[in-house]
This record gives structure tokens, sequence and C-alpha cells, in this order.
């Protein structure tokens, strides 16, 4: 029960990020070393780290859900 609390925190914890920091900051911080000139990240690339924030921050929810409930 308490590894389910604390794995959906994690989860809650990195898709609240992804969803709250501009995607712009974390394709500087993760993903601009493998670009040649440095552009910046596709539309794309935003629109999939706001939908896996989201996913994650549910995923995270549920866990900490059905450890409370003890399923």
């Amino acid at each position: 029960m308490k590894q389910e609390i604390i794995a959906g925190s994690i989860l809650c914890i990195l898709g609240l990020s992804l969803v709250l920091i501009p995607p712009e900051k974390l394709w500087i911080i993760t993903e601009k070393w493998k670009t040649k000139d440095g552009s910046l990240p596709s539309r794309g690339y935003a629109v999939v780290m706001r939908v896996l924030g989201v996913v994650f921050a549910l995923t995270g929810g549920m866990l900490i859900k059905m450890a409370v409930k003890g399923l």
C-alpha cells in the first residue's frame, strides 16, 4: 500500500510538471543537444508532452485512490 502511494505521488508530480512547465523549456533541457541547428521544438512535441503530463497525473491519482481504498 505504501509503495502505491509513493509511486502515485511521483507520477502526479511528474505529470503536473510536464503540464505546468512550458514544453520549450523542457525541450531545451532534454533534447536541444541532439540537434545541429538548435531550433525550437515542433508543435507535435509540445502536444505530446502535455498529453503525457495529463496521462501521468491521472494514472498517479488512480494509483493513490486505489491504494487508499485498498483495491
